[in-house]
């Protein structure tokens, strides 16, 4: 089956214009930052077993110390990343 004259002239004209093409420099590769942040282990939620109401106060009282724990963790990373945050700030350059 014969190409038409019509896409033969498409052709043609595609690659006249990408013959025009330069190539251009490769981007540079990501650079990966590591902030150096401790790890922190998860907050789990202890389980409850409730009977009495001493239980209550008692999973209270395990509840309470577990999410306190958990805060503490979140405190140090936050603590931890504003520093490292402040330490690679650069300077804004004014337009002047």
């Amino acid at each position: 089956m014969p190409i038409h004259p019509y896409v033969t002239g498409l052709l043609l004209l595609c690659l006249t214009l990408l013959s025009g093409c330069t190539p251009v420099p490769l981007s540079p590769a990501p650079q990966i930052i590591w902030s150096g942040c401790p790890r922190v282990t998860s907050c789990p939620i202890p389980a409850n077993r409730l009977q009495t109401a001493g239980d209550l106060a008692a999973d209270n009282r395990q509840l309470e110390a577990a999410l306190v724990a958990c805060g503490l963790q979140i405190d140090m990373i936050k603590q931890c990343q504003e520093q490292h945050d402040a330490e690679t700030a650069t300077p804004a350059t004014s337009a002047d």
